[in-house]
């Protein structure tokens, strides 16, 4: 059931072809609130967050039901490079996965400004993951999307693969996808409401 909740998380956080040259890393990373594991940003777009609350300080965001349901949606926030998912009772929502697209922008999705607390961001690399915030206690693959796309081999650093770390009960986990040895995604998500809402959820085909 993990894996699976992993797998459908990791399409709407994904990564869409070859990241671009390493760049350099932002030296101002001081001067923004950094984001935290297993919370996101506090007091701007946080884990548990009322959807209502995100929309007033990012009016540019674009709400969509996911899947069909009315008990969760997709929300991007193309500009800051920020992409959610919010569950919970109609009219209700609350933020339950938070993704921060930290290099190469896609699909109209920008790179985020912000970077982790220990400065895990632009340009970072998989050493720097592991030095900063140590051992996962998992490495999962993600095979890359699309149809025509070659499936890289497991071993191959251009196939993405998920660093995951968890909070101390383990009920919120935060996911770095590392590609080319650079570190392109930060995904912090709230696994029961999860469960609840996305997985079983989802509409029965």
């Amino acid at each position: 059931m993990l894996l699976l909740l992993l797998v459908l998380l990791a399409l709407f956080h994904p990564v869409f072809g070859a990241p671009p040259p390493p760049g350099k890393k932002d030296t101002g990373a001081g001067t923004k609130p950094p984001i935290e594991l297993h919370v996101g940003i506090r007091d701007l777009v946080y884990i548990g967050q009322p959807l209502d609350e995100l929309i007033k300080k990012f009016p540019g965001a674009k709400v969509h039901p996911f899947s069909g349901q009315e008990d969760a949606a997709n929300v991007r926030i193309a500009e800051a490079g920020i992409s959610c998912i919010a569950v919970g009772n109609p009219g209700e929502l609350k933020l339950a996965s938070i993704g921060f697209n930290l290099d190469g922008a896609y699909d109209g999705m920008a790179e985020t400004p912000y970077r982790t607390g220990k400065g895990i961001g632009k340009g970072s690399t998989v050493n720097d993951l592991l030095e900063a915030y140590g051992q996962p206690f998992e490495v999962l693959g993600q095979e890359a999307r699309g149809a025509l796309r070659k499936r890289a081999p497991v071993e191959s650093p251009a196939a993405p693969k998920m660093y995951q770390y968890k909070n101390e009960d383990g009920g919120i986990q935060t996911f770095f996808l590392v590609q080319d040895h650079l570190v392109r995604r930060v995904v912090v998500n709230d696994l029961k409401p999860l469960d609840q809402h996305v997985v079983k959820g989802r509409p029965k085909k």
